[in-house]
């Protein structure tokens, strides 16, 4: 029991790892498409810094998924009794 919930638990981490570094490549390219915008004049620097705190977010969010999925891996190889 104590596997299949350690194997549905790192699943589940992965998937929400693979959707926030989908996040995080949305908003890498958000904050360049900004900064270009206002380096050429047609977008402001609201917009810039804006894209710029939702690009920090992205990147919060993907290492705290991160650490979520390396501490599921190491709940399931505890579960398998695989030494680390």
């Amino acid at each position: 029991m104590e596997v299949q919930d350690s194997e549905s638990s790192l699943s589940s981490s992965l998937r929400r790892l693979s959707v926030q570094e989908e996040n995080l490549n949305l908003a890498k390219k958000i904050f360049d498409i900004s900064q270009k915008k206002y380096e050429e004049g047609v977008g402001s620097n609201l917009e810039v810094v804006d894209a710029n705190n939702s690009l920090k977010e992205a990147q919060t969010n993907y290492y705290n998924t991160l650490f979520e999925a390396i501490i599921a891996r190491i709940d399931l190889s505890r579960a398998l009794g695989v030494e680390q």
